[in-house]
């Protein structure tokens, strides 16, 4: 309702704040680099990842923003360091996907898996074993994307996972994860509001990742 009021200060909003500011890098983004080496998925318009791996000296090898590919899909098919950009980014108005509108030329209605964000975002669930972080996984566009690919394909759908902050009410706790299991993502739990424990986690992960810890059994 903002962008169809105002199109200019919207975008000009979404430009100064998520562009135009210094980025505090801190906690759990900074772990990415260790462990995260494949395609990268974010609802950012920021650039605080692409600066997270530039502290580290590491580069993408190929950009997706919105609906705007960079060879992406030949980058990301051989397995490359690929960052896509759900959103779109900051400083091009041109990526931006936030009205609804926009969603459904983006993504089709029904989803159009010939188009390029739904069609990335379908290559990266059945070829590539996802971990959400910061992610609720609450239903939405992404996650009917997912169950819709899932159910239609006919593909060996990879184990993905995710870290969530665990539901106080335990019926709520299992319903989520009986949705979530359907689309193959597993739950990794912690309690809720223990947020340091994220970051724990996490170095946990970059240890097992790195061969410093190995499960037996």
């Amino acid at each position: 309702m903002l962008a169809a009021h105002d199109q200019v200060q919207t975008s000009h909003f979404i430009r100064t704040t998520y562009r135009a500011q210094k980025l505090r890098l801190a906690g759990p983004l900074l772990k990415l680099p260790k462990f995260a080496k494949g395609c990268i998925v974010t609802t950012n318009f920021d650039d605080a990842i692409e600066k997270t791996y530039e502290r580290n000296s590491i580069e993408f090898k190929a950009y997706m923003h919105g609906t705007q590919e960079h060879n992406f899909f030949q980058r990301l098919v051989r397995g490359d360091r690929c960052l896509l950009k759900l959103h779109g980014d900051a400083e091009n108005d041109a990526t931006h996907i936030l009205t609804k509108t926009q969603y459904e030329e983006a993504y089709g209605e029904p989803f159009d898996f010939q188009k390029p964000l739904p069609k990335a975002l379908r290559q990266i669930y059945i070829s590539q074993s996802l971990f959400f972080l910061g992610c609720s996984l609450d239903q939405d566009w992404i996650m009917e994307l997912f169950k819709t690919a899932n159910a239609g394909d006919g593909y060996q759908v990879p184990i993905h996972y995710a870290l969530l902050a665990a539901p106080v009410d335990a019926q709520a706790k299992q319903q989520k994860e009986t949705r979530l299991l359907a689309l193959n993502i597993h739950l990794i739990w912690y309690p809720d509001g223990q947020y340091e424990l994220i970051e724990r986690i996490l170095d946990l992960i970059v240890d097992v990742a790195d061969k410093r810890v190995v499960f037996a059994g």
